[in-house]
């Protein structure tokens, strides 16, 4: 399989029977649009912040292509989705059957919406969506007393599951807290590749991940989103 980097939280697969696009936020559809010609396409939102949720992923609704979206129960009414899509909206802690594709299982946010554990005959994909450990500098202790509960049973789900990409969050704005989620995954969870995601204006946290004591042990598995896009594993 190939995994293509939209920027942001946005990916895309291409498998051998398949395609899969997550969180699209902005970057180049053009290359997927040619591949939709060929393959059925999978569309996932994991919630409706903008930033993870952009209405141009309706533009692959032409001449009868196979494009079904999975979306999260939040999005559900906003008027942007055209009313002849062939949507599934998800809500969390789920597990459904999707014809064609597999078994999609879904966490609950710590900020909104679900984040998606897709598991095809061709790959097991975690996408986190903007479920995190939110260590803001500056919030009430009993807050994030709440968030790191939550975060760490949500993640303690995926325990034992072998995956092979997962796409996790690293957010700068978060300072010197800024992978305390990543180091949690890393410790509980089983990923042959982790790519993280979700970075803003401050791109050296991907660098700083992977230098981290914690990351020494995946060397080579934490990928470079910053200078790589594509990647076949």
């Amino acid at each position: 399989m190939v995994i293509h980097y939209l920027g942001h939280s946005g990916f895309w697969i291409e498998m051998e029977e398949r395609l899969l696009l997550f969180d699209y936020f902005r970057g180049d559809l053009a290359p997927l649009k040619e591949k939709v010609k060929e393959k059925p396409l999978r569309v996932f939102a994991s919630h409706a912040h903008k930033d993870h949720f952009n209405p141009e992923i309706f533009s692959f609704m032409e001449d009868g292509r196979d494009v079904r979206y999975l979306l999260s129960f939040d999005i559900k009414g906003d008027p942007q989705i055209p009313e002849n899509a062939d949507v599934q909206y998800l809500d969390a802690n789920e597990t459904y059957e999707i014809e064609g594709l597999g078994t999609v299982r879904t966490l609950r946010s710590t900020d909104l919406g679900v984040a998606f554990l897709v598991i095809t005959n061709g790959g097991t994909f975690y996408h986190a969506g903007d479920l995190n450990f939110w260590d803001w500098e500056g919030e009430l202790k009993e807050w994030l007393a709440k968030q790191e509960s939550v975060y760490k049973q949500e993640i303690g789900k995926l325990a034992g599951i072998p995956i092979d990409a997962a796409f996790v969050v690293l957010d700068d704005r978060l300072e010197g807290n800024f992978a305390e989620g990543l180091r949690y995954f890393l410790s509980e969870c089983s990923a042959r590749y982790i790519l993280p995601m979700h970075y803003w204006k401050d791109t050296s946290v991907v660098e700083r991940c992977r230098e981290l004591p914690e990351a020494k042990a995946f060397a080579g598995r934490i990928l470079d989103t910053v200078h790589e896009k594509e990647w076949k594993i």
